[in-house]
């Protein structure tokens, strides 16, 4: 089966959180934690929801900084704490009706490995353990926490013909 065949089945875009959304650094002051999350990734996520696919968060990690960007780009879903992250997909799968070909899963390190060897797309950033490059289909050219969720949704939308759909109120 081709990448294309493969994007056309996608539904649902799953993504690791630090490595992937970040780029896989947290600052700590007190009680808080302080992520950064690059605002082109958010933009082309809700595109992506308006272009009719889920999107949702699975990290091994929970921080309120993850809940409140789920909520604030309107997310499908976000599972945190995943230790056993091929454990939460299944979980992500019987709770969101999909089955693991419709989902296209990122990430970045070893713990990544499962979920997606058993997605329909697994994506590995371009900065990401070459670990990963066994279980992806592609590395990004954009490093984590840079812009690849972007360049990742900006393909899949391509690749489904949707992408002119999403950019026409901008071309206008």
């Amino acid at each position: 089966m081709t990448r294309s065949d493969k994007l056309r089945k996608i539904k649902a875009v799953v993504l690791d959180v630090d490595g992937v959304l970040t780029d896989g650094r947290a600052g700590f002051g007190g009680e808080n934690e302080i992520k950064f999350f690059h605002l082109r990734d958010g933009h082309w996520m809700k595109l992506a929801i308006r272009a009719g696919l889920k999107v949702g968060l699975l990290s091994g990690r929970g921080a309120k900084a993850n809940r409140q960007r789920a909520e604030e780009l309107g997310l499908s879903f976000c599972y945190e704490n995943c230790k056993d992250k091929l454990e939460a997909f299944e979980k992500m799968l019987a709770e969101q009706g999909l089955s693991a070909e419709e989902c296209l899963y990122m990430g970045d390190d070893v713990i990544d490995m499962p979920p997606m060897r058993r997605a329909g797309v697994g994506v590995v950033v371009a900065d990401g353990v070459p670990e990963l490059d066994e279980v992806a289909l592609w590395r990004t050219e954009t490093p984590g926490g840079h812009g690849a969720v972007a360049e990742v949704i900006r393909i899949l939308l391509a690749g489904q013909d949707k992408l002119d759909g999403v950019l026409e109120r901008y071309r206008r």
